[in-house]
């Protein structure tokens, strides 16, 4: 069997029928066997990056593994920024190369290049992957696909890359296997050893070590113990519980009225709406109501697989939610070796995985208590904290995202990139049940969002939907051409304030309003987005931000990919905001005193 043929079908056979990538001569042998596969589709970008990005999408809006490809040399090194957004955000993504033939290599020791459009991709992909290796001997694929498989789809989940030197992919495949299955200490060494020249998994089992328990009975157990002392506890869920752990976490949350506090890569847990929805945690720009239900008003979190960083806690990490006792699950020990409280007082920490304990919790649910009167305490804050902010001018393009959200109601996913226009999204972007909303966390990349969106179409059959900003748009505006070449139905929504706003926001406070590089006339611009879609045979529109309502509606109920382009002005800001030095529950613009203190003593 050829080897590119067996690839192909072990990954079909595990579910992935949609690859992503762009062709190229070292990577043609594989791109040939998915279009011979009668179950698989290659979908080309224009950017080898729009594949990886895709990819993201993909695994993000499925809960499952994707595939990209691409060639050698500049093609893989295309790739790098989407591997990295897939291995921070945790993201199952397989990732192949194409690669020289083996039998071109010198093996001359510090030769810069050893031929053309020849890189380690291995070796600089190894900080931003689980597993990286190249295959030298055709047979060897069977075992190094297997594993690759487990190790991205098991523990804490990310991106595995395989290099395939060109020969090697028209190779032969004898006995092909597709469900080999590897010990927990093999895959740590394939891990962690190769990270760390042969003391990774040693390194690893101390950091497990370091944990109160790795055993989700024991996990269960404090936590049960916990919630019986409590009466104000709060169930903090990140990206670390999605998929069946994250439901029913919900189930246990709804029948015992426990509020619900996500991260924002967690965003779409719940509807908007849902009674136990108290918002997206941020140490900056996080909701003003989740924020204080966490930080002032708990007794205690209870934290399923989010790493409680900085960008989440605020910069004075001791300071966060010293009023309560914090509970940690996180299959990550190295995200658990954060200290939240000082001297890890008041906090215990737990090496396992969020769905293990999700399902001790529901085994034992008959011992929790029903906290009703604090939810509607956290209920009453969410609104009074709401109408504060709406009544907010500057936050005039969050009403505009909620207004949208409306429209785009019946999109299966939609991806939001980095900008100011991903702040107003997390905070007002009125999600359905089961929408997703899709976001690049902890690599925050520009250019995400449109390939994403690509990616969640494949992943949901459904019509899906992007928001990005003038600055995000533009970083793979050649996608747009994907869009119509595969008529996919995807609702672009292009905020344009001719700026980099959060930069410009950051200048504006720190920089004298000296705007380097973010503004148009200091070295910054933006194009007429709606024009450029038209050029590529899309449908489009600009608008003036006044003019959303009355037309929008109409434009975005048409069928197929159309592209609204929104005009903002160009000062335009991100709130409520925490101000360097303050406590994360007392964001600019100010709570008015009254209404402070009197949310404070409830």
């Amino acid at each position: 069997m050829k080897l590119t043929d067996y690839v192909t079908e072990f990954l079909q056979k595990k579910g992935i029928h949609d690859f992503f990538g762009y062709q190229g001569t070292m990577i043609a042998h594989l791109v040939d066997s998915i279009e011979h596969n009668a179950n698989t589709k290659s979908h080309s970008s224009y950017n080898e990056q729009g594949a990886a990005f895709a990819a993201c999408g993909y695994a993000q809006a499925k809960d499952s593994c994707a595939c990209a490809y691409a060639t050698s040399g500049p093609g893989a090194v295309n790739l790098l920024s989407g591997v990295a957004d897939a291995y921070f955000d945790s993201l199952p993504v397989i990732f192949i190369t194409g690669q020289l033939n083996t039998y071109e290599y010198s093996g001359i020791d510090g030769l810069r290049q050893q031929g053309f459009q020849e890189i380690d991709i291995v070796s600089m992909a190894k900080p931003v992957t689980k597993y990286a290796v190249q295959i030298r001997e055709a047979q060897d694929i069977v075992r190094e696909l297997n594993l690759a498989w487990q190790i991205a789809n098991t523990g804490r989940k990310g991106p595995v890359l395989i290099d395939l030197p060109m020969n090697i992919q028209r190779g032969e495949v004898s006995d092909p296997v597709y469900d080999m299955k590897f010990s927990d200490e093999e895959t740590e060494a394939a891990v962690y050893n190769r990270k760390d020249g042969g003391n990774g998994a040693a390194f690893y089992r101390e950091a497990v070590d370091k944990a109160d328990s790795a055993d989700a009975a024991e996990a269960a157990k404090e936590i049960l113990c916990k919630l019986k002392e409590a009466k104000r506890p709060v169930f903090m869920i990140g990206h670390g519980a999605a998929g069946s752990g994250e439901k029913i976490l919900v189930d246990i949350a709804r029948k015992h009225q426990i509020p619900v506090i996500t991260s924002v890569l967690a965003r779409s847990v719940l509807a908007w709406d849902d009674p136990l929805n108290c918002g997206c945690i941020g140490g900056a720009y996080g909701h003003r109501y989740a924020n204080m239900i966490a930080n002032a008003k708990s007794d205690l979190l209870v934290c399923f697989g989010i790493s409680l960083c900085t960008r989440q806690i605020g910069t004075k990490v001791h300071e966060f939610a010293r009023g309560a006792q914090i509970v940690r699950v996180d299959i990550d020990p190295y995200n658990l070796q954060r200290e939240i409280h000082e001297g890890r007082e008041g906090e215990k920490c737990f090496c396992v995985s969020a769905e293990d304990v999700a399902e001790r919790l529901a085994a034992a649910e008959s011992r929790i208590s029903s906290y009703g009167d604090w939810l509607e305490v956290c209920r009453r804050i969410r609104r009074e904290l709401t109408q504060v902010d709406d009544e907010t001018p500057e936050r005039y393009p969050n009403r505009m995202i909620a207004y949208l959200s409306d429209q785009l109601g019946d999109t299966g996913a939609v991806a939001v990139d980095v900008g100011q226009h991903m702040v107003w999204s997390y905070q007002s972007f009125h999600n359905k049940q089961d929408q997703k909303i899709l976001f690049s966390g902890g690599h925050g990349a520009m250019g995400y969002a449109l390939p994403a969106a690509i990616g969640a179409h494949y992943a949901t059959g459904k019509p899906v939907a992007c928001i990005c900003g003038d600055g995000a748009f533009q970083m793979n505006i050649q996608e747009l051409q994907w869009v119509k070449r595969e008529n996919i139905p995807v609702k672009m929504v292009v905020m344009n304030n001719e700026a980099l706003g959060m930069i410009r926001h950051l200048q504006r406070d720190y920089f004298d309003c000296v705007y380097a590089d973010t503004s148009d006339g200091s070295g910054f611009s933006s194009c007429d987005f709606s024009d450029v879609a038209k050029a590529y045979g899309i449908r489009a529109k600009r608008i003036q931000g006044e003019d959303v309502e009355n037309a929008s509606g109409e434009f975005l109920e048409q069928n197929g990919p159309e592209l609204l382009e929104i005009m903002l002005e160009n000062g335009t800001y991100a709130y409520p905001k925490t101000c360097l030095g303050e406590p994360i529950h007392n964001q600019q613009p100010y709570i008015p005193k009254p209404i402070f203190d009197e949310l404070m003593e409830i």
